[in-house]
Protein backbone atom coordinates (compact mmCIF):
# COMPACT_ATOMS: atom_id res chain seq x y z
CA UNK A 1 0.00 0.00 0.00
CA UNK A 2 1.45 3.30 -1.04
CA UNK A 3 0.61 6.39 0.68
CA UNK A 4 -0.82 9.65 -1.25
CA UNK A 5 1.98 12.56 -1.55
CA UNK A 6 -0.63 14.94 -2.26
CA UNK A 7 -4.21 15.90 -1.40
CA UNK A 8 -5.46 15.55 -4.96
CA UNK A 9 -7.71 12.79 -5.55
CA UNK A 10 -6.68 9.18 -7.31
CA UNK A 11 -8.67 9.13 -10.57
CA UNK A 12 -10.28 5.80 -11.83
CA UNK A 13 -12.79 4.91 -14.91
CA UNK A 14 -16.44 3.87 -13.71
CA UNK A 15 -18.87 4.39 -11.16
CA UNK A 16 -18.22 4.01 -7.39
CA UNK A 17 -17.81 -0.16 -7.16
CA UNK A 18 -16.04 -0.41 -10.48
CA UNK A 19 -12.79 -2.75 -9.94
CA UNK A 20 -10.52 0.27 -10.92
CA UNK A 21 -11.58 1.77 -7.67
CA UNK A 22 -11.03 -1.48 -5.90
CA UNK A 23 -7.32 -1.41 -7.44
CA UNK A 24 -7.28 2.29 -6.52
CA UNK A 25 -7.71 1.69 -2.86
CA UNK A 26 -5.95 -1.50 -2.75
CA UNK A 27 -3.07 0.61 -3.84
CA UNK A 28 -3.48 3.74 -1.37
CA UNK A 29 -5.28 3.13 1.14
CA UNK A 30 -9.18 2.33 1.69
CA UNK A 31 -9.29 6.54 2.65
CA UNK A 32 -8.10 7.73 -0.59
CA UNK A 33 -9.88 10.73 -2.28
CA UNK A 34 -11.14 9.39 -5.68
CA UNK A 35 -12.52 11.36 -8.93
CA UNK A 36 -14.20 9.37 -11.27
CA UNK A 37 -14.15 9.56 -14.52
CA UNK A 38 -16.00 7.97 -17.86
CA UNK A 39 -13.30 6.47 -19.33
CA UNK A 40 -9.68 5.32 -18.22
CA UNK A 41 -8.08 7.95 -21.46
CA UNK A 42 -10.19 10.55 -19.27
CA UNK A 43 -8.54 9.42 -15.78
CA UNK A 44 -5.33 10.06 -17.31
CA UNK A 45 -6.14 13.17 -18.71
CA UNK A 46 -7.25 14.36 -15.28
CA UNK A 47 -3.43 13.95 -14.23
CA UNK A 48 -2.48 15.58 -17.07
CA UNK A 49 -4.60 18.64 -16.77
CA UNK A 50 -3.58 18.53 -12.67
CA UNK A 51 -7.26 17.83 -11.95
CA UNK A 52 -6.05 14.36 -10.16
CA UNK A 53 -2.83 13.54 -8.56
CA UNK A 54 -2.64 9.94 -9.64
CA UNK A 55 -4.68 7.73 -11.72
CA UNK A 56 -4.98 3.97 -12.25
CA UNK A 57 -6.08 2.61 -15.29
CA UNK A 58 -6.63 -1.34 -16.48
CA UNK A 59 -4.21 -2.09 -19.14
CA UNK A 60 -4.70 -5.78 -19.71
CA UNK A 61 -6.30 -9.37 -18.33
CA UNK A 62 -5.09 -12.27 -18.35
CA UNK A 63 -8.13 -14.07 -20.37
CA UNK A 64 -8.50 -11.34 -22.59
CA UNK A 65 -5.27 -9.61 -23.13
CA UNK A 66 -4.76 -5.91 -23.12
CA UNK A 67 -7.47 -2.62 -23.01
CA UNK A 68 -8.43 -0.46 -25.54
CA UNK A 69 -8.16 3.19 -25.38
CA UNK A 70 -5.25 3.44 -23.30
CA UNK A 71 -2.58 3.98 -25.71
CA UNK A 72 -3.45 7.48 -27.35
CA UNK A 73 -4.46 8.91 -23.81
CA UNK A 74 -0.49 7.65 -22.28
CA UNK A 75 1.07 8.93 -25.71
CA UNK A 76 -0.13 12.23 -25.55
CA UNK A 77 -0.26 13.44 -22.10
CA UNK A 78 2.80 14.19 -20.42
CA UNK A 79 1.88 11.40 -17.55
CA UNK A 80 4.34 8.05 -16.61
CA UNK A 81 3.60 4.77 -14.70
CA UNK A 82 4.64 4.76 -11.59
CA UNK A 83 3.49 1.35 -10.06
CA UNK A 84 1.07 -1.19 -10.90
CA UNK A 85 -1.54 -3.18 -9.32
CA UNK A 86 -2.49 -7.14 -9.55
CA UNK A 87 -5.85 -7.42 -8.79
CA UNK A 88 -8.04 -11.12 -9.26
CA UNK A 89 -11.41 -10.92 -10.77
CA UNK A 90 -14.68 -12.97 -8.93
CA UNK A 91 -17.45 -12.05 -11.16
CA UNK A 92 -20.91 -12.88 -9.69
CA UNK A 93 -24.15 -12.67 -11.12
CA UNK A 94 -25.73 -9.85 -9.18
CA UNK A 95 -29.68 -9.35 -9.60
CA UNK A 96 -32.67 -7.03 -8.02
CA UNK A 97 -33.58 -7.78 -4.32
CA UNK A 98 -36.47 -10.58 -4.96
CA UNK A 99 -35.12 -11.31 -8.16
CA UNK A 100 -35.02 -15.05 -8.93
CA UNK A 101 -32.25 -17.31 -11.17
CA UNK A 102 -34.68 -18.79 -13.16
CA UNK A 103 -36.43 -15.06 -14.37
CA UNK A 104 -34.05 -13.50 -15.28
CA UNK A 105 -34.26 -12.44 -19.32
CA UNK A 106 -31.10 -9.90 -19.88
CA UNK A 107 -27.54 -9.80 -18.67
CA UNK A 108 -25.97 -6.43 -18.89
CA UNK A 109 -22.36 -5.41 -17.67
CA UNK A 110 -18.76 -4.02 -19.57
CA UNK A 111 -17.90 -5.40 -22.88
CA UNK A 112 -14.84 -7.15 -21.11
CA UNK A 113 -17.01 -8.75 -18.41
CA UNK A 114 -19.34 -10.09 -20.70
CA UNK A 115 -16.70 -12.00 -23.14
CA UNK A 116 -15.19 -13.08 -19.69
CA UNK A 117 -18.86 -15.33 -18.60
CA UNK A 118 -18.86 -16.00 -22.83
CA UNK A 119 -19.65 -19.95 -21.89
CA UNK A 120 -21.64 -19.13 -18.63
CA UNK A 121 -24.01 -16.99 -21.08
CA UNK A 122 -24.49 -19.34 -23.91
CA UNK A 123 -25.15 -21.93 -21.67
CA UNK A 124 -27.99 -20.66 -19.89
CA UNK A 125 -29.34 -18.55 -23.42
CA UNK A 126 -30.17 -15.49 -21.72
CA UNK A 127 -29.58 -11.71 -23.77
CA UNK A 128 -27.11 -9.51 -22.92
CA UNK A 129 -26.53 -6.14 -23.31
CA UNK A 130 -23.62 -3.70 -22.72
CA UNK A 131 -22.38 -1.10 -20.28
CA UNK A 132 -19.96 1.16 -19.79
CA UNK A 133 -18.45 -0.25 -16.71
CA UNK A 134 -19.95 -2.95 -14.21
CA UNK A 135 -20.70 -0.42 -11.96
CA UNK A 136 -23.11 1.58 -14.46
CA UNK A 137 -24.70 -1.66 -14.68
CA UNK A 138 -25.13 -2.23 -11.20
CA UNK A 139 -26.37 1.38 -10.60
CA UNK A 140 -28.80 1.14 -13.16
CA UNK A 141 -30.53 -2.25 -11.92
CA UNK A 142 -30.53 -0.47 -7.96
CA UNK A 143 -32.65 2.45 -10.24
CA UNK A 144 -34.63 0.09 -11.95
CA UNK A 145 -35.51 -2.58 -9.83
CA UNK A 146 -36.23 -4.92 -13.07
CA UNK A 147 -36.30 -8.30 -11.76
CA UNK A 148 -35.84 -9.81 -14.95
CA UNK A 149 -32.28 -8.03 -15.96
CA UNK A 150 -28.69 -9.13 -13.61
CA UNK A 151 -25.67 -7.66 -14.15
CA UNK A 152 -22.08 -9.56 -13.95
CA UNK A 153 -19.84 -7.97 -11.31
CA UNK A 154 -18.03 -8.12 -8.01
CA UNK A 155 -19.93 -9.06 -4.85
CA UNK A 156 -18.44 -5.59 -3.54
CA UNK A 157 -21.11 -3.73 -5.77
CA UNK A 158 -23.90 -6.01 -4.30
CA UNK A 159 -23.31 -4.76 -0.90
CA UNK A 160 -22.68 -1.40 -2.44
CA UNK A 161 -26.03 -0.72 -4.77
CA UNK A 162 -28.32 -3.12 -2.31
CA UNK A 163 -28.11 -6.23 -4.57
CA UNK A 164 -28.82 -9.51 -4.38
CA UNK A 165 -25.83 -12.12 -5.16
CA UNK A 166 -27.84 -14.69 -7.46
CA UNK A 167 -24.57 -16.79 -8.06
CA UNK A 168 -20.67 -16.53 -7.88
CA UNK A 169 -17.42 -17.71 -9.58
CA UNK A 170 -19.76 -16.79 -13.22
CA UNK A 171 -16.51 -16.27 -15.21
CA UNK A 172 -15.46 -18.89 -17.59
CA UNK A 173 -11.64 -19.13 -16.08
CA UNK A 174 -10.71 -19.38 -12.51
CA UNK A 175 -7.29 -17.52 -13.37
CA UNK A 176 -8.92 -13.49 -13.96
CA UNK A 177 -7.06 -11.22 -12.93
CA UNK A 178 -6.94 -7.61 -13.96
CA UNK A 179 -3.07 -5.41 -14.31
CA UNK A 180 -3.31 -2.07 -13.49
CA UNK A 181 -0.92 0.81 -14.31
CA UNK A 182 -0.62 3.77 -11.79
CA UNK A 183 -0.05 6.84 -13.46
CA UNK A 184 1.16 9.83 -11.81
CA UNK A 185 2.33 13.91 -13.65
CA UNK A 186 5.95 13.27 -12.62
CA UNK A 187 8.43 9.39 -12.84
CA UNK A 188 9.49 8.41 -10.05
CA UNK A 189 13.78 7.76 -9.55
CA UNK A 190 14.54 4.77 -11.42
CA UNK A 191 16.93 3.95 -8.57
CA UNK A 192 15.98 1.12 -7.44
CA UNK A 193 13.45 0.32 -9.97
CA UNK A 194 13.46 -3.22 -11.47
CA UNK A 195 10.05 -2.99 -14.42
CA UNK A 196 10.45 -0.40 -16.86
CA UNK A 197 7.74 0.65 -19.73
CA UNK A 198 7.92 2.71 -23.35
CA UNK A 199 5.54 3.33 -25.56
CA UNK A 200 6.92 2.30 -29.01
CA UNK A 201 4.86 4.06 -32.03
CA UNK A 202 2.75 4.50 -34.00
CA UNK A 203 3.58 3.24 -37.43
CA UNK A 204 5.90 0.37 -36.05
CA UNK A 205 6.00 -2.79 -37.89
CA UNK A 206 6.11 -6.21 -35.97
CA UNK A 207 9.42 -7.44 -37.22
CA UNK A 208 10.66 -4.04 -35.96
CA UNK A 209 9.43 -5.63 -32.54
CA UNK A 210 11.51 -8.55 -33.02
CA UNK A 211 14.35 -7.05 -33.18
CA UNK A 212 14.00 -4.44 -30.18
CA UNK A 213 13.11 -7.75 -28.22
CA UNK A 214 16.38 -9.31 -29.38
CA UNK A 215 17.96 -5.27 -28.33
CA UNK A 216 16.93 -5.56 -25.08
CA UNK A 217 17.74 -8.87 -23.75
CA UNK A 218 21.15 -8.15 -25.23
CA UNK A 219 21.65 -5.94 -22.86
CA UNK A 220 20.06 -7.77 -20.11
CA UNK A 221 16.69 -7.34 -20.18
CA UNK A 222 14.12 -10.52 -18.83
CA UNK A 223 10.44 -10.67 -19.09
CA UNK A 224 10.02 -8.50 -22.29
CA UNK A 225 6.72 -8.65 -23.78
CA UNK A 226 4.87 -5.90 -26.00
CA UNK A 227 1.40 -5.77 -26.35
CA UNK A 228 -0.34 -4.88 -28.93
CA UNK A 229 -2.28 -1.27 -28.13
CA UNK A 230 -3.70 -0.44 -31.76
CA UNK A 231 -4.44 3.72 -32.09
CA UNK A 232 -6.83 5.53 -34.99
CA UNK A 233 -3.25 6.56 -36.35
CA UNK A 234 -1.64 3.62 -36.42
CA UNK A 235 0.26 0.50 -34.22
CA UNK A 236 1.34 1.22 -30.89
CA UNK A 237 2.85 -1.07 -28.31
CA UNK A 238 3.55 -0.88 -24.81
CA UNK A 239 6.71 -2.12 -24.06
CA UNK A 240 7.87 -3.86 -21.01
CA UNK A 241 10.52 -5.22 -19.58
CA UNK A 242 12.85 -6.05 -16.47
CA UNK A 243 15.66 -5.05 -14.99
CA UNK A 244 18.55 -4.71 -13.02
CA UNK A 245 17.99 -2.07 -10.53
CA UNK A 246 17.94 1.27 -11.79
CA UNK A 247 18.95 0.45 -15.30
CA UNK A 248 15.29 1.07 -17.09
CA UNK A 249 15.88 4.50 -18.94
CA UNK A 250 19.24 3.76 -20.42
CA UNK A 251 18.35 0.49 -22.11
CA UNK A 252 15.22 2.22 -23.32
CA UNK A 253 17.47 4.65 -25.00
CA UNK A 254 19.64 2.40 -26.33
CA UNK A 255 17.04 -0.27 -27.89
CA UNK A 256 14.36 2.44 -28.88
CA UNK A 257 16.92 5.11 -30.28
CA UNK A 258 15.85 4.08 -34.00
CA UNK A 259 11.84 3.38 -33.50
CA UNK A 260 9.29 6.68 -32.47
CA UNK A 261 9.24 6.07 -28.48
CA UNK A 262 8.56 7.58 -25.04
CA UNK A 263 9.79 6.22 -22.05
CA UNK A 264 6.60 5.80 -19.59
CA UNK A 265 8.60 5.03 -16.47
CA UNK A 266 10.06 2.61 -14.25
CA UNK A 267 9.06 0.97 -10.76
CA UNK A 268 9.29 -2.03 -8.92
CA UNK A 269 6.71 -4.62 -9.45
CA UNK A 270 3.78 -5.97 -7.13
CA UNK A 271 4.54 -9.08 -5.72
Amino acid sequence: MHRLSTVLPVAFSGAPGAYSEEAALRHFGPGAPTLTCPTAADAILAVDDGRAGHAVVAVENSITGPFAGVAEALMDCKVFAVGEVMLPIRHCLLGAPGARLDEIAVVTSHQIALSQCRDFLARWGVATRTSPDTADAARELERTSDAALAVIGSRALADLYGLQVLAEGVADHADNTNRFMVIAAKPTSPDGARRTAALIGPGVAPRSLKTLRIQLEAHGASRVRAPFLGSSDGSRYLVEFDHRAGYGPELVERACARLPHRYLGSWDPES
